[in-house]
């Protein structure tokens, strides 16, 4: 603080001259180191509620990383799952197409047993006609 030019001032403004010894200024005085002092205290409370907001800050952050984290796993978990259900319903209906497709390729292979059965049946049946024939033919022409 400029005790000279706060005299000057004065003086310039309300026409009355302080000494430097004047009890007005030693009350300036007085106040500047009172309120020197409590800007020191304020400055320290601040720092202190910033130190507080920083280390708040960091919890917020960490906790929200952890958050994050969870719930990637989570949500890759749950992803799976349904991945995986989507396999199994493919499988079950790959399951269930395969068995009809071997149930036909059973009753194609029967019906072709049957039809092999039946040709056979056939050709025998032709074999002893012809055997007949032949026989009424060999009798015909040795009676």
């Amino acid at each position: 603080m400029d005790v000279q030019r706060l005299i000057g001032e004065v003086a310039k403004r309300h026409n009355v001259l302080l000494g430097p010894s004047d009890p007005i200024l030693v009350t300036l005085t007085l106040n500047e180191l009172v309120l020197s002092s409590y800007v020191e205290r304020l400055n320290a409370v601040l720092e202190q509620a910033e130190d507080r907001t920083a280390a708040g800050s960091a919890q917020q952050i960490a906790a929200a990383r952890e958050l994050a984290g969870k719930l990637v796993t989570e949500t890759g978990g749950y992803v799976a799952g349904q991945v995986e259900e989507a396999g199994k319903a493919v499988q079950a209906q790959l399951l269930a197409s395969l068995g009809r497709q071997v149930q036909a390729a059973q009753e194609a292979a029967e019906q072709a047993a049957m039809a092999r059965r039946t040709a056979l049946y056939a050709a025998l049946v032709a074999v002893g006609a012809v055997c007949c024939l032949f026989g009424l033919l060999v009798g015909a022409i040795a009676f």
